[in-house]
């Protein structure tokens, strides 16, 4: 399940999809809206409190098999003139009923003019407890949300994490992840534009930390990270384990298309699933009369260190 080619442009039916993979053709599959074509029929003015569907742009399964969805609230966002239906929320689905059981109105946490809501994670804390966060790149804050409580409250991260940015950190892309281990978890984040990245201990996130919970990454603890290098589409990997240096990145799969890697994730059994698509088509309106080209696949391949693989050292370069 993924977000579709959003509404970030006039044509596009729904913004949630899924398929099945118990589809007898493997080549090619169906792709339907989710949870049905009804629920996303959304006309200007609709309430920010229901359960339409404007524009995806992130989801999360959580360990309770509900479906989380981030909703921006604006549609026609690669035009001159985007058109904001309704505030941001975060929006949860009984993966199995498709029904609605959660909706989270995010604008008390928001900045109307400011704010670029990208990314989520869910972090199941205890059977009863579930925490939500929120990237907030455009201004430079993290939403806590405690969904059994029904609160939240956001966090401004300190000045610091833009210093190395070589673009304006409010139109810049700003990736945040969740790594879970036995003993702690972590929140990882940073700017598409900066050569650091940063982490800090989800429990200082509950407890409203302070600039001090932040730090520089260096060695670090959790589970593997998938990333790609800007303006390039090979997979890279990197155990959080290990220190954050290029001799301990790992090449997960070379690119063999013109589609872009935009979404990986690992199912129950283990196996690395990549999903790619002519998204770069799309951004630009370029995709012709064959519309979008996505493709789902598994990835087998046993990742190599990038520095044994010549091709690759110099994806790593600064660029002039």
């Amino acid at each position: 399940m993924s977000p579709s080619k959003s509404k970030k442009s006039r044509g596009v039916p729904f913004t949630l999809s899924y398929t099945k993979f118990t589809h007898k053709e493997k080549c090619y599959n169906y792709v339907s809206p989710f949870p049905c074509i009804e629920n996303e029929d959304v006309m200007i003015g609709a309430s920010d409190s229901g359960s339409s569907l404007i524009n995806i742009i992130d989801l999360k399964m959580g360990c309770d098999s509900t479906l989380w969805v981030l909703d921006a609230g604006i549609s026609d966002t690669l035009s001159d003139h985007p058109t904001r239906i309704c505030d941001p929320k975060i929006v949860g689905f009984d993966v199995f009923t498709k029904k609605v059981i959660h909706t989270i109105t995010l604008s008390m946490l928001i900045c109307r003019a400011k704010s670029r809501l990208q990314y989520l994670a869910v972090e199941q804390v205890t059977d009863s407890m579930t925490v939500l966060y929120v990237g907030d790149g455009g201004t430079r804050s993290i939403i806590v949300w405690y969904v059994q409580k029904n609160e939240g409250y956001k966090i401004k991260l300190p000045h610091s994490i833009v210093d190395g940015c070589s673009e304006n950190p409010m139109e810049d892309v700003f990736y945040m992840m969740l790594t879970e281990q036995e003993a702690v978890n972590y929140i990882y984040f940073t700017y598409l534009s900066s050569q650091d990245i940063f982490r800090t201990r989800t429990k200082d996130l509950q407890k409203r930390m302070n600039s001090k919970c932040i730090v520089n990454m260096g060695v670090g603890y959790g589970s593997v990270l998938y990333f790609r290098i800007k303006g390039q589409n090979h997979l890279y990997s990197w155990d959080t384990k290990q220190s954050f240096l290029e001799e301990n990145f790992m090449v997960v799969r070379k690119s063999r298309d013109c589609r872009l890697i935009t979404h990986v994730d690992v199912d129950s059994e283990g196996v690395l699933w990549v999903l790619e698509s002519n998204i770069q088509d799309f951004i630009v309106d370029h995709v012709g009369c064959y519309g979008p080209s996505i493709m789902l696949t598994p990835v087998f391949e046993n990742p190599v260190p990038v520095m044994n693989d010549l091709d690759d050292t110099e994806h790593f370069l600064p660029s002039e």
